[in-house]
C-alpha cells in the first residue's frame, strides 16, 4: 500500500533525460557556454540556468536532481556557489556530485560531502538545509550537480514542478512516472490511482502524457525569471508551474466538499464541546449579552501563551508536568497552545455557551495566495474564527495573540480558504480590512541650536497591524532587543544623524490599548551655508528611501494592509534664527485609494509640520503602476521639502508671524 502525502517538499527537482550525455552522465559544454559572458534575454543576470531537468518517479521511489547552471557576475559566484538542498524528513538525500568547469574547459570535480546548515533561527522556528560548496568557483564557470532524493517504499511523492525560477532558464525537461499501485489517502481510505495537476503555464506549453513509457512530460524554453521587486505579493503562488496530486475526487466541488467533510470532523473531534462548557460557565455571567459572552471568552483566551509565538513545548516537558494534549480542554488546562489550537479553543467556548461559531483555516497572504483549483488542504496555514452575532458573521482571529477583537491579522484578509457551515463546509474568502483599523500617531517635540543640535522627544501611538506586529514580536525576544529595533526602525525613517533612544513604552503586552512608544532624540540635523540653514521639515519622513522609482513594473503591487498616519513635529528654533520660509501647504490624492496632505505653520522661533497619509486600498495591479508611482514620487518629494531659517538679532527674534 501506499501512502499519499498532500504537503508537498519546497524542493526544486531536477533530473537529466531526453539530452546528449557522456559516459560519466554528464553534459558535455559548448565553446558558446564556456565563453559566454552575458544572456542577451536578462542581460543585467547574475547567474542562467543552462538547462534544468526533474524527473520523479513513484516505481522507484525516487526524485533526481541534476543542475547546468553558467555564473556570469561576482554576484552570481557569491549567491550560487553553495547549493542548498532543503528537506523536511521524508526524503534521504544521496548521489550528490558536482563540478565546476572554467570558461577555458578546465573541469574541477566535487570531493566533499554535503553538512547540515541552520539558515535562521528564532525561538519559534529553525530553517536548515543540507548544503555543498562546488570548488573554485569564478565568473565565468559552469556549475553541475546532481543528487537524489529517495523515499520509502510505501510512499508516494507526487512532484511539484516549480517551472519559473528567480534565474532565466534556457531550456528545462520535467517528466513525471506515477504509481499504478492502489493507495491509501491520508483518512486511511483506499483509492484507485487518479492523477490530477494543476497546471500554470506559459501559452503554446502543456503537459504530455507519453503512453508507452507512462509518463508526464513538460517541456520548455526560454523561462523568465521570476523577478523579485519590491512590495510584490507571494508570486511563487502564480508563477509558472505544474503541481502533480492523486485524488478521487472529479472536479474543485467535490473536493473541497468531501476533503472538507474531514477537515471539519478532525477539527471538532479536537474540540470536544462538551468538555469545555464548565470552562465556559466560569468565564460568562447570564446577563452578559451575546458579543458580551463572545468578547470575555476572546479575552480570556487571549492571556494563555501562545507557542506558535513564543516556542513549541516538547512532548517531554508536557509528560513531565503531567500534561496530555488530546482536546481543546487539555490546551486550557495547560495554559498553553498553538495558533490554531487557540482558535479552535476559542470556537469550542463560544459554541458551549450557545452561539453559533465556527472554524476556517486560511492560507497565510504573506506566504501565499489560496488556489481554489490546486486540490490539496496544505494550503490552508491557519484558523481562524467565524462567531455568528446579530445575524452577522464577525471575523475573529483568537490564534493571534494581542489582535483586537473584531480584527484579523492582515495576512488573514482578502485571503482564501475552507470554513465550516451548518451541516458542511464552503471555500470563502476573507474580508478586506479598512485603514482605520491601523493607525499611527506620529509627535515630535524638537528644539534645535545654533550649532544644529537636536534634542527632545518623540511619541509614536499605534493600533490595528502596525501595533501587532510589534507585540508579537516582543514574544520572541527580550525587551532591550525589541527597544534596539523600534529604535532602528525610527532611525532608518527620520533625518541622518538624529539618534534616538527608548525611553520607555506602554501597552506592549495589553489587548485592546493602544501601543505607545516614547523616544528621546539626540544628535544633530540640518545643513549650514554663510547665510542661511536649510531644516527637514517632515521630520519622520525625512530619511525613508522613496517607493516605486523603476520606470517598469511586472509584478502586482501589494502593501500589505490599508492604514492611516499622522505626523505632529514641533521643531523650536534658537534665538538667533527664525524661518525665512517653508514649503508650501499641499493635498496630493490617489482617487479612491490613498490621500496625502501636508500643512505649515510657523512663527519666529516655533516651527509646526503636519502631515497625513492615508492608504485605503495596498492591492494594484501591474496597469495601475504609472499612477501609484507618479502618486508616491510627489508625496516623496514633497517630504524631502526644506524649511530655510537665516539668523536675526536676538531680541527681533520675538516677533510676530511671518
Amino acid at each position: 500500500m501506499g501512502l499519499i502525502f498532500r504537503r508537498f517538499l519546497p524542493v526544486i527537482l531536477a533530473f537529466v533525460c531526453g539530452t546528449a550525455f557522456a559516459a560519466d552522465g554528464w553534459i558535455q559544454p559548448t565553446a558558446e557556454e564556456l565563453k559566454m559572458t552575458s544572456e542577451p534575454s536578462v542581460p543585467d543576470a547574475a547567474a542562467i540556468y543552462l538547462y534544468r531537468e526533474e524527473k520523479a518517479d513513484d516505481h522507484l521511489h525516487m526524485h533526481s536532481v541534476y543542475v547546468r547552471l553558467k555564473i556570469l557576475t561576482e554576484k552570481g559566484k557569491e549567491e550560487y556557489g553553495d547549493v542548498e538542498i532543503f528537506n523536511q524528513g521524508a526524503f534521504g538525500i544521496r548521489a550528490v556530485d558536482g563540478r565546476t568547469i572554467h570558461s577555458d574547459g578546465t573541469i574541477i570535480p566535487f570531493t566533499g560531502k554535503p553538512y547540515e546548515k541552520l539558515l535562521e533561527k528564532s525561538k519559534t522556528v529553525k530553517y536548515k538545509a543540507k548544503v555543498f560548496t562546488l570548488p573554485d568557483v569564478q565568473v565565468g564557470s559552469i556549475l553541475e550537480y546532481r543528487y537524489v532524493l529517495s523515499y520509502d517504499d510505501g510512499l508516494a511523492y507526487s512532484p511539484e514542478w516549480l517551472v519559473q525560477q528567480p534565474l532565466y532558464v534556457r531550456k528545462a525537461h520535467y517528466e513525471f512516472k506515477p504509481t499504478d499501485h492502489l493507495l491509501t489517502d491520508q483518512h486511511g481510505n483506499g483509492m484507485q490511482e487518479s492523477l490530477a495537476w494543476y497546471p500554470l503555464l506559459p501559452p503554446g506549453v502543456q503537459v504530455k502524457y507519453i503512453q508507452t513509457e507512462k509518463i508526464y512530460t513538460v517541456d520548455i524554453e526560454k523561462v523568465p525569471p521570476m523577478e523579485e521587486e519590491d512590495h510584490m505579493p507571494p508570486m511563487r503562488s502564480v508563477s509558472y508551474r505544474v503541481l502533480f496530486y492523486y485524488t478521487d475526487a472529479r472536479n474543485e466541488d467535490e473536493y473541497w466538499k468531501s476533503e472538507g467533510k474531514y477537515w471539519s470532523k478532525d477539527i471538532d473531534k479536537f474540540m470536544s464541546v462538551g468538555k469545555l462548557g464548565a470552562i465556559a460557565s466560569q468565564l460568562v455571567s447570564p446577563t452578559d449579552t451575546p458579543r458580551q459572552k463572545v468578547e470575555k471568552i476572546y479575552d480570556a483566551v487571549m492571556k494563555l501563551e501562545n507557542t506558535s509565538l513564543t516556542r513549541e513545548h516538547s512532548g517531554a516537558e508536557d509528560k513531565a508536568e503531567g500534561l496530555k494534549i488530546k482536546t481543546a480542554a487539555d490546551i486550557w488546562e495547560a495554559k498553553r497552545g498553538n495558533d490554531d489550537q487557540i482558535a479552535i479553543l476559542f470556537v469550542g467556548l463560544v459554541r458551549a455557551v450557545g452561539i453559533p461559531a465556527y472554524v476556517a483555516g486560511v492560507t497565510d497572504r504573506s506566504r501565499a495566495i489560496f488556489l481554489r483549483s490546486y486540490l490539496t488542504t496544505s494550503q490552508l496555514d491557519d484558523d481562524i474564527a467565524i462567531v455568528s452575532l446579530d445575524g452577522k458573521d464577525v471575523y475573529l482571529d483568537p490564534g493571534e495573540r494581542y489582535c483586537a477583537f473584531g480584527d484579523l491579522d492582515w495576512k488573514h484578509t482578502f485571503s482564501g480558504g475552507l470554513r465550516q457551515i451548518d451541516h458542511g463546509t464552503a471555500v470563502i474568502q476573507t474580508p478586506p480590512v479598512g485603514y482605520k483599523a491601523t493607525t499611527v500617531l506620529r509627535n515630535a517635540d524638537l528644539s534645535v541650536e545654533p550649532d544644529g543640535k537636536v534634542h527632545g522627544t518623540i511619541r509614536i501611538t499605534m493600533t490595528g497591524s502596525e501595533a501587532l506586529t510589534w507585540r508579537q514580536r516582543a514574544l520572541s525576544t527580550d525587551v532591550d532587543e525589541i527597544k534596539k529595533e523600534f529604535e532602528d526602525s525610527v532611525e532608518e525613517q527620520v533625518p541622518a544623524g538624529i539618534i534616538v533612544k527608548t525611553n520607555h513604552f506602554l501597552g506592549l503586552d495589553t489587548l485592546g490599548t493602544a501601543f505607545m512608544a516614547i523616544l528621546d532624540v539626540s544628535g544633530s540635523m540640518g545643513t549650514a551655508t554663510s547665510k542661511r540653514v536649510f531644516l527637514p521639515t517632515m521630520f519622520f519622513e525625512a530619511g525613508s528611501k522613496p517607493l516605486f522609482v523603476h520606470e517598469k513594473r511586472t509584478a502586482p503591487i501589494d502593501l500589505d494592509y490599508p492604514y492611516q498616519m499622522q505626523d505632529t513635529v514641533t521643531i523650536h528654533l534658537p534665538k538667533t534664527m527664525a524661518v525665512e520660509s517653508a514649503p508650501k501647504d499641499a493635498e496630493i490624492p490617489l482617487p479612491e485609494n490613498a490621500l496625502y496632505q501636508a500643512v505649515f505653520k510657523h512663527q519666529a522661533d516655533t516651527l509646526v509640520a503636519g502631515r497625513l497619509f492615508v492608504l485605503a486600498n495596498p492591492l494594484y495591479r501591474v496597469e495601475e503602476y504609472g499612477k501609484l508611482k507618479e502618486f508616491y514620487q510627489k508625496v516623496n518629494a514633497k517630504d524631502q521639502e526644506q524649511a530655510v531659517l537665516h539668523p536675526v538679532a536676538a531680541a527681533a527674534s520675538t516677533g510676530g508671524a511671518q
